[in-house]
């Protein structure tokens, strides 16, 4: 039986749907593959225009870019004396080719009136042609001696179209492409986040709150973007993408700052919307692509995301050890501890009792900081004094447990608290751990700056040489990891 136009143009619809599903789903090669499939065999039973083909064409060079961008590619080594195949420069082809297909838009004359189906597409942001009936929904059905005669009359020749359904494929086409427009222009602007977070994990002090004014802005300017139904795969993976870097950014400002409630809801978010985008539910249309559908290996971008996010869960447990040391017992929380990706408790108690530590103690800055209303969950009405003089350096950790409320310890404090004060300079500014020995105590006392409120304090009872490579490398390893240096580093691809 012979094909009529609207055969062909749900059939080409179809193929569209399913190549952005496997396209949001992390498919790449398998979307690549099938859409080249099917454009062959397209152009060899001379079922689709020229133009459509080219933009079927640029439509799979996107899966490309999409793969390479989705594991790092871009953040790896680049070639010296070659012709630039960067990732950049892939999608800013990219870019000048749908611009080019964007401008073949057809507008036709005055049609029938024909109805919308329920994949009418919604006008482009992009500063298109005012839509026609066609323009606005290039999937308008009717019958097929309707669609003849809307493609007649824009020829203006009476004569049958080469290809059926040939100026509604090719507004779809060049649709899409004005809306794939700005999502590579997004897609360039989070490869330049990507880059600025990379290069940050060479610097001493990560800038988080630059960081999140960024992803922010790129969430903002894209939030009613490429909001085409069929690009709905793509737009929710972006979506998830970004979203999902904001929050892990908030928790991490939240910890700096010690705020308990705010960094928990943050952590749960995030695993939420980890758990959300790997099992969105794909409506799978009944052709050749249904076969090809399965679960597909994460990419690096995400597992990067959810390693992300162990590291601050362990974070956040090390930080807030003591209140949810409070909410079970010993044992559990021990196991849980040792379930995280890092077990910053576990080394720090080791390093205590191998080294005979007095304490091993984080200490917090209140001075200047907003809202501070303590350990844990505070009621949010409740009115809470800015604490003043050695209460304005709260213990946050501290090994043993309370170590600065025993007698033995408690003569500690006061001279920890001056030393914070008078050498601040000094410990921010410096990579390694300072040291200072009090003879009227007989004590060493160890700092270095984790953050820009959080201070890390080993205290010997006894005189110790400040060429000491144990102590320096144990404490450089725990600021180090607590800053996220590593993490951002490993952004590039082949990184340790």
């Amino acid at each position: 039986m012979a094909e009529n136009a609207e055969d062909v143009i749900s059939k080409q619809q179809t193929i569209l749907d399913n190549f952005f599903n496997l396209l949001g789903s992390f498919m790449f090669d398998k979307a690549k593959e099938y859409l080249d499939k099917e454009r062959e065999l397209a152009l060899k039973n001379h079922t689709v225009a020229p133009f459509f083909s080219s933009a079927l064409a640029a439509f799979a060079a996107l899966a490309s870019a999409e793969k390479s961008y989705a594991n790092f590619m871009f953040l790896g080594p680049k070639g010296f004396l070659r012709k630039d195949s960067s990732l950049k420069s892939t999608y800013e082809s990219l870019l000048n080719e749908y611009k080019r297909l964007e401008k073949k838009h057809i507008t036709p004359v005055s049609t029938p009136t024909m109805s919308p189906t329920s994949s009418c597409r919604t006008p482009s942001p992009l500063n298109l042609p005012s839509p026609s009936p066609i323009s606005a929904c290039s999937e308008a059905s009717g019958s097929t001696s309707s669609l003849i005669s809307v493609d007649s009359s824009v020829r203006g020749s009476g004569q049958l179209p080469a290809f059926l359904g040939e100026d509604i494929l090719e507004n779809l086409a060049s649709h899409l492409c004005g809306q794939l427009l700005s999502y590579v222009r997004a897609r360039l602007r989070t490869m330049e986040f990507y880059e600025k977070m990379y290069a940050m994990s060479s610097s001493r002090f990560m800038k988080f709150d630059q960081l999140l004014n960024t992803i922010s802005d790129i969430v903002q300017t894209n939030l009613k973007l490429f909001h085409h139904p069929m690009l709905s795969p793509l737009k929710s993976s972006f979506s998830f993408e970004c979203e999902i870097l904001v929050k892990l950014l908030e928790a991490e400002i939240h910890m700096q700052n010690w705020r308990f409630l705010p960094s928990l809801l943050c952590l749960h978010d995030v695993h939420s919307k980890l758990g959300a985008w790997v099992s969105v539910p794909k409506e799978t249309k009944k052709s050749s692509a249904s076969s090809i559908y399965r679960p597909p290996p994460a990419p690096m971008l995400y597992n990067w995301l959810r390693t992300f996010k162990a590291a601050l869960v362990s974070k956040f447990t090390l930080y807030f050890h003591e209140i949810l040391s409070k909410q079970t017992t010993a044992t559990e929380m021990k196991n849980f501890c040792t379930k995280a990706s890092f077990d910053y408790f576990a080394k720090i108690i080791s390093f205590q009792k191998k080294y005979d530590v007095a304490c091993v103690a984080i200490v917090l800055d209140t001075n200047g900081l907003e809202n501070y209303t303590g350990h844990g969950y505070n009621y949010p009405n409740k009115n809470y004094e800015a604490p003043k003089g050695l209460e304005s350096f709260p213990l946050i950790v501290s090994y043993p447990p309370n170590c600065f409320s025993q007698e033995k310890h408690s003569s500690h404090w006061p001279s920890v608290v001056m030393i914070m004060n008078n050498k601040e300079q000094e410990i921010r500014n410096t990579d390694t751990a300072i040291s200072m020995y009090d003879k009227r105590m007989n004590a060493t006392y160890f700092m270095s700056n984790i953050e820009s409120r959080l201070t890390l304090v080993i205290i010997f009872e006894t005189k110790k040489t400040d060429k000491d490579t144990h102590i320096h490398r144990f404490m450089q390893s725990l600021c180090v990891q607590l800053r996220g240096n590593k993490l951002f580093a490993s952004l590039k691809p082949g990184s340790k």
